[in-house]
């Protein structure tokens, strides 16, 4: 496969040659539709998998990594799983009656969890494993969760935001509620200064992280928005109206509206000027994007249920689904070898 991949890396750079000398002759490579025709099977070797995580229980919905870590989280069941992105495997298992996972996310030495049966947010020491404190304030559920400059920000079935300082101390006092959205705060993601969040009122809101007011509010999916994350100066939202809207975050006015996807999409990250997206029943896809042309790149096939949660660690694609497996990709070998040969 090695060898292939290389041939065929070497026949696309000699194109892109001949195609800078003789444009007006070799017109077809003009277009990145019509190369992704021509060379659809190298393009899908870029795009494979390597391993399937066992070991599991139902509905993985969270996925996170940290210093080779894998963290996963299970949503309807008590446990959060820690895996060696080496290895592949198990390094602690986290397991309390306190109720199913709702979201996890990881800063420095700390793991956070929202839980679902007592809507507590529960922080753990990620060298010991050991709970260090539980934060309580929602009234419903935390379904997502985010960290900046030392506060946490989680988002609730109670359609609030709330902030929570300390994270450095470990003091973690609440400093605020940001009330407006109408339905569940599903995601959230910040980028100077601004906090996105999106709901199942079909928009997504902008903050002021020192003010804490509202800045604008981004109206356009036709359905409850799941999923965020940010490139430069945009912002792309997954929603169950099927698809991805790309905004700009100085005017806030949409910029691209991706389809392609034939349900819900459930998730997104970004690397390398590369957008992953991952949708549920009867889809249960991930679908790579450009994100200069806004065009699909690759398919990428393998899930029986819905993906819920992607992330990505040193050129590995990790996908977590409710068919019972975390699945992992190999990817970018293109630009990997770029790299290389730039440094040689």
């Amino acid at each position: 496969m090695k060898e292939i991949v290389e041939e065929r890396y070497q026949l696309c750079i000699l194109l892109k040659q001949l195609y800078k000398r003789y444009p007006n002759k070799l017109s077809i490579f003009a277009k990145p539709c019509h190369i992704k025709v021509l060379f659809g099977v190298f393009l899908s070797t870029l795009y494979t998998e390597i391993a399937s995580l066992g070991e599991h229980y139902k509905n993985i919905s969270f996925l996170n990594i940290h210093e080779n870590k894998l963290v996963s989280g299970y949503n309807r069941h008590i446990l959060i799983r820690i895996w060696n992105t080496e290895t592949y495997e198990t390094i602690a298992t986290l397991r309390e009656d306190f109720g199913s996972v709702s979201c996890i996310t990881l800063h420095e030495n700390k793991l956070y969890s929202g839980c679902r049966r007592d809507y507590t947010i529960r922080i753990w020491n990620k060298q010991t494993y050991e709970e260090i404190a539980i934060l309580r304030g929602h009234t419903s559920l935390v379904r997502c969760l985010t960290l900046h400059e030392n506060k946490l920000y989680s988002g609730s079935n109670d359609a609030t935001i709330r902030i929570w300082a300390g994270t450095h101390t470990q003091t973690y006092e609440e400093i605020a509620i940001l009330r407006g959205h109408t339905s569940f705060v599903t995601c959230l993601t910040l980028h100077e200064n601004k906090l996105y969040s999106g709901s199942n009122d079909r928009t997504i809101r902008v903050w002021n992280t020192r003010t804490y007011v509202t800045i604008a509010t981004l109206r356009g999916h036709a359905s409850q928005v799941r999923c965020l994350t940010l490139h430069e100066n945009n912002l792309y939202s997954g929603s169950f109206d099927k698809t991805i809207r790309v905004w700009n975050t100085r005017t806030y006015e949409t910029i691209a509206t991706l389809r392609g996807h034939d349900s819900q999409v459930r998730c997104l990250t970004l690397h390398e000027n590369k957008l992953y997206s991952g949708s549920s029943i009867p889809d249960n896809t991930i679908r790579v994007w450009n994100t200069q042309t806004y065009e699909t790149i690759a398919t990428l096939r393998g899930h029986t249920d819905s993906v819920e949660c992607l992330a990505i660690h040193e050129n590995k694609l990790y996908s977590g689904s409710g068919d019972d497996a975390i699945r992992v990709w190999k990817i970018g070998e293109i630009e990997s070898k770029t790299k290389k040969r730039k440094r040689e």
